[in-house]
């Protein structure tokens, strides 16, 4: 092993170590009182009232109450939390994170289909189908980098807070890689924040998912309205030109052009997207 090895290996150690170190020091935000969404820390108050809407919850709380049911007891003690418990706040987008609760990959089918029902009587079929797709193209993001350990449709945690009531407040949590979803229910009131979609890749050209394409409207939203900036505001709107981090070639995964749009801030084109 080469002097520079050396060095970065030591390097490596010393900064994983300053690193952890100084989370150590860190406070642990869920010491801190849940304060909710806000873009300074501070509350609004009376920004969304508790109010009647005139519709029902009932279907999202019937399919609830389904889903849990056929839970096996220790599924359902791993997946059930109090309305007020702190899990709320435990998701991360990233795939290497420790989640609560029962995954897609340990439920049976007939529990997976309880799951999903839940799941889509809370959103519309659209928001539904965005979701799975997204789960599907993890799958084809194992498929790509052969860690199925890491990456697939399966990886994907569900958890239930507070008993399923049509007056009480209680909800459900879909947790996983570019896919989180918090979705609170108080009576005929639905808060579906903080929520997170994303994907990479996001279409699966080839495997078990061929043909799949996620957020494909979002992208070329995005890349008409660059287009339609001056020079000088594309320039302003550019955080960096380049993809630098956290791309293919950190992640593993070959570096094949693929279908899709990105945007090129100088040549102002569409050009396929490979990483």
């Amino acid at each position: 092993m080469s002097a520079y090895q050396w060095r970065r290996i030591g390097l490596a150690v010393v900064t994983v170590g300053a690193i952890a170190a100084t989370a150590a020091q860190r406070p642990d935000p869920l010491d801190e009182p849940f304060k909710g969404v806000t873009t300074n820390g501070t509350i609004i108050e009376g920004l969304f009232p508790i109010q009647a809407t005139g519709l029902t919850t009932a279907p999202v709380q019937q399919a609830a109450v389904a889903f849990i049911a056929v839970l096996t007891d220790d599924q359902r003690q791993s997946t059930t939390f109090a309305v007020d418990d702190s899990e709320w706040r435990k998701w991360n987008n990233v795939h290497r994170y420790t989640r609560q609760g029962v995954s897609f990959k340990e439920m049976t089918e007939a529990q997976r289909d309880k799951a999903f029902a839940m799941i889509g009587a809370g959103m519309s079929a659209k928001g539904l189908e965005k979701s799975r797709n997204i789960m599907r193209l993890n799958e084809h993001l194992g498929e790509l980098t052969k860690r199925f350990e890491e990456y697939g449709d399966g990886l994907y945690h569900l958890t239930v807070m507070g008993e399923p009531s049509a007056t009480q407040p209680w909800g459900w949590q879909l947790d996983g890689h570019h896919l989180v979803v918090n979705y609170f229910v108080l009576r005929d009131q639905v808060v579906m924040t903080p929520t997170f979609m994303g994907s990479e890749p996001v279409i699966a050209e080839s495997g078990k998912y061929a043909g799949t394409r996620v957020l494909q409207d979002e992208q070329n939203k995005g890349l008409a309205l660059m287009q339609s900036l001056t020079a000088a505001q594309q320039a302003k709107a550019t955080l960096q030109p380049a993809k630098t981090a956290n791309n293919r070639a950190r992640t593993g995964i070959p570096r094949q052009p693929r279908a899709g749009l990105r945007w090129h801030p100088r040549s102002r084109a569409r050009s396929g997207a490979a990483g």
